[in-house]
């Protein structure tokens, strides 16, 4: 058997030393796995044995975080993923159905494991109760998500396409954050909620609630590139742009904003209240964008996330500076001339 080996790794060598580097770093044995089945489609498609190679990485370090952990829940829990994605072999869709199911699962343990830094964390009081406090957690996953808490009840939420604002949704519990309030339901069949922020976000420039307003003369038909996103967590610090053209936003007077993200495009509506024509509040709606694959080293994932979370604006010094709600970052962009 080992002759015959060699004399196929004779004829093909790197196609040889690929199949047993894949093998070597997927979180199963390629070489002992059926075909057609689940972990089979894995190991011939390289996206998803990336996506299993993170997965393995993101489930040790959650192992770390959950050494402590009373009742043990994870493994088991990643038990039950496992053969969840395993039954990925029904769906008319295969591949996305598994790459979804990994995407899922590493963000909620990125979330739940604190593996990635918290953007923002917001309290709400719900329906004029103080008592009645809702705190969410935002996490820049992928795909976006949050950690609902309210009283001892948790509940990790998902950010699902939505027409304005910002939607997640949980198994049984959803928040709709929009225009500087949020609506919650908790739990199944409950009625909503109306949610409003306990304290002013304390980003700079100020937040502001935002008012179905017509687009604010100061930004309609103006272009910007991007320059740099500083964040507010010390660790992070700012990130400068080497080629700011790769990144673009043009304000439409319509009333809609075209990006462009490196690689990829994007459509989607926005809105701002700028009383002094200096600063005021802005958002975005819910942005259509082109799927492709940018180089490594991107920003056009953590744009299309952090974009939704815009909440106001301020022009200074001529460039153009996007504050994300509750202390997420600020982004700052130059004219394009």
């Amino acid at each position: 058997m080992t002759n015959i080996f060699f004399q196929t790794c004779a004829l093909g060598l790197a196609l040889c030393l690929g199949s047993i580097a894949q093998a070597a770093s997927s979180s199963f044995d390629c070489a002992k796995v059926r075909s057609p089945s689940t972990e089979a489609s894995i190991c011939q498609d390289d996206m998803l044995a990336d996506l299993d190679r993170q997965m393995r990485q993101v489930y040790a370090a959650a192992l770390k975080k959950a050494r402590n952990e009373r009742p043990p829940l994870l493994k088991a829990e990643q038990r039950g993923w496992i053969k969840g994605r395993n039954d990925c072999w029904k769906s008319p869709d295969q591949r996305q159905c598994i790459a979804e199911s990994y995407r899922l699962r590493i963000a909620e343990l990125q979330a739940r494991y604190r593996l990635l830094a918290p953007t923002a964390t917001v309290r709400y009081a719900c329906d004029g109760n103080p008592a009645n406090e809702v705190v969410a957690t935002f996490f820049n996953t992928d795909p976006a998500t949050l950690i609902a808490e309210r009283g001892d009840a948790v509940s990790f939420m998902v950010q699902q396409i939505s027409a304005s604002g910002a939607r997640y949704q949980g198994r049984n519990e959803s928040l709709w954050e929009h225009q500087g309030e949020a609506t919650v339901v908790w739990g199944y069949g409950a009625p909503e909620m109306r949610c409003l922020p306990v304290a002013t976000p304390k980003a700079t420039p100020a937040a502001a609630p935002v008012a179905a307003d017509t687009p604010a003369p100061t930004l309609a038909g103006t272009r910007w590139q991007l320059l740099a996103f500083q964040s507010m967590d010390d660790a992070q610090g700012t990130t400068r742009v080497t080629e700011p053209a790769r990144y673009t936003v043009n304000f439409g007077a319509d009333g809609r904003a075209a990006f462009r993200l490196d690689c990829n495009r994007g459509m989607g509506s926005w809105q701002a209240n700028a009383p002094d024509d200096a600063s005021g509040a802005l958002t975005f709606g819910q942005i259509a964008m082109t799927r492709a694959l940018c180089a490594p080293g991107s920003l056009d994932a953590q744009l299309a996330r952090h974009l939704p979370y815009v909440r106001s604006f301020v022009l200074k010094d001529g460039h153009l500076f996007m504050a994300l709600m509750a202390d997420g970052g600020i982004y700052e962009w130059q004219p394009v001339r």
